[in-house]
């Protein structure tokens, strides 16, 4: 490795690998960068290192490049999912994991252990939606054929991801009405994992910094703005000239 490398250059917009991501797949890319912002936060939390869990937050899917379109995030309106056999989607998503560790071994300057913790982001949780669409008698049929997160790192990875992809779905949808319904969303997503066992190796003091830091994170995103005077003002003339 070159004396003159370091891991930010692995995350310039100008890097192969980032520049294939933004432009093949560019809802993951977004996804990937609002990840990254959510592990930087609970990195300084944590005190992590925080240019390593930002290569961890921008690589995690990058093997989505192999075949965006069946990733909801690049989707546009056409869903491939809608018409074809839960297996199988089952097999296209959770593929995205392999592709992603082969693609990020390919990249001589990646750190072995940043290839760990991006291997183990989904552990071996269960793809509920087409779990919920088939309803076999066993979850096994549709959990993620990976190894559960093993270090802080991977478990930071795991709930940032997990949190950004639900509050980005109940954004599209209006479902934040107020900062209840973002700490709802947080404690929810991730009691899903604690429950499963996924964060068996994550502290309790941490899960609860890691939750306060991603409350925080997701007002800042989506709280709703106070009207100025001047903007209730222009409100008031617009429903006055609607009623016109």
């Amino acid at each position: 490795m070159s004396e003159d490398f370091s891991l930010k250059d692995l995350i310039d917009p100008k890097h192969p690998s980032m520049e294939c991501l933004r432009t093949n797949a560019p809802g993951t890319y977004k996804h990937c960068q609002n990840v990254a912002n959510f592990v930087e936060s609970v990195a300084i939390e944590l005190d992590l290192n925080i240019d390593s869990m930002k290569v961890a937050a921008m690589y995690h899917d990058i093997g989505k490049c192999n075949f965006p379109e069946g990733f909801s995030e690049n989707q546009n309106g056409k869903n491939i999912h809608d018409n074809i056999d839960p297996i199988q989607s089952y097999t296209i998503i959770t593929k995205h994991v392999g592709d992603t560790v082969l693609k990020m071994i390919g990249i001589k300057e990646m750190p072995r252990k940043i290839i760990e913790w991006v291997s183990q982001h989904h552990g071996d949780t269960v793809l509920q939606y087409f779990y919920d669409k088939e309803k076999p008698d066993k979850k096994t049929k549709y959990r993620y054929r990976s190894e559960k997160p093993q270090s802080p790192e991977a478990a930071v990875l795991m709930i940032c991801d997990s949190v950004e992809a639900k509050a980005r779905s109940y954004a599209a949808n209006g479902k934040f009405e107020s900062s209840d319904d973002i700490e709802k969303l947080v404690l929810m997503s991730v009691g899903r994992l604690e429950m499963d066992g996924q964060l068996d190796n994550v502290l309790t003091g941490h899960l609860r910094r890691i939750k306060q830091t991603l409350i925080n994170e997701l007002n800042s995103m989506y709280h709703k703005r106070e009207l100025y005077p001047e903007d209730k003002e222009d409100k008031v003339e617009e429903i006055k000239e609607d009623k016109e």
